[in-house]
């Protein structure tokens, strides 16, 4: 069965902890809204970054895959069909792995932050990020760790909502239902609607993929993949050029 290991590695500053507590309230439906609110696409999006991932690796044999935010542990269930590995799921609210317990057979799962992994350097093989990096304190903290962490010639993937200040009309609709529709759905289903109004404005608050293209790099990674699945949806792909 899943372990979880409760660690001290948890920020302790009151917004960041008001984050984890928010997905602690909204664990045991967040993947049914996320399902219902991305009309089923946060599955296609997942499985198609799971699939260039293991493009990228080709046949490299894969001893310890790291999903940074787990959350539930989707992508450890995606990804075990494709990777005969070790699977290790990092995340800060103990809610979301408690579910994740429930949901995995054999991976490890660690109840952490991005900030501070409690892993040993070079020591897992890929690193996967699934829309997680912008609800994290310090993003190029949490790169230097993934840096760290991950052997040299290895991949980072990164899924996440971004902003883009060049989009059409279809990213201007998108924007507006993420604004407008998705905090009062995803409350009307969770009855919790102050954290899909949070959810929403941390989308609105984010980063181009321009941006966290050079943020990536700057930590010690080539990034060599990024691919927009949805007006405000991006994989980025990056290879770890440590010395």
């Amino acid at each position: 069965m899943s372990q979880i290991k409760i660690l001290l590695t948890i920020n302790t500053m009151d917004q960041v902890r008001e984050i984890f507590q928010l997905f602690n309230r909204i664990s045991r439906k967040y993947d049914l809204v996320n399902h219902v609110l991305s009309f089923g696409l946060d599955v296609f999006w997942r499985w198609k970054a799971c699939n260039k991932l293991c493009e990228y690796n080709g046949d490299k044999k894969v001893d310890r895959f790291l999903d940074v935010a787990t959350g539930t542990g989707e992508i450890i269930r995606l990804c075990s069909k494709r990777f005969n590995c070790k699977f290790i799921g990092l995340d800060p609210a103990i809610s979301m792995l408690k579910i994740a317990k429930e949901n995995l057979e054999d991976a490890v799962l660690l109840n952490g932050t991005a900030e501070k992994i409690p892993l040993k350097n070079n020591s897992v093989d890929l690193i996967f990020v699934a829309f997680g990096i912008r609800n994290m304190e310090d993003r190029m903290k949490a790169f230097s760790e993934f840096h760290r962490v991950l052997k040299k010639g290895k991949y980072l993937a990164v899924l996440e909502f971004i902003h883009r200040e060049d989009g059409g009309l279809f990213y201007h609709l998108s924007h507006l239902y993420i604004q407008k529709i998705l905090p009062y759905l995803g409350g009307m289903i969770t009855g919790d609607f102050k954290a899909y109004k949070y959810l929403a404005s941390s989308i609105d608050s984010f980063i181009s993929a321009d941006m966290l293209h050079k943020e990536i790099e700057s930590c010690g990674f080539k990034v060599k993949y990024v691919e927009n699945l949805f007006p405000t949806v991006s994989i980025i792909i990056g290879r770890n050029e440590k010395d």
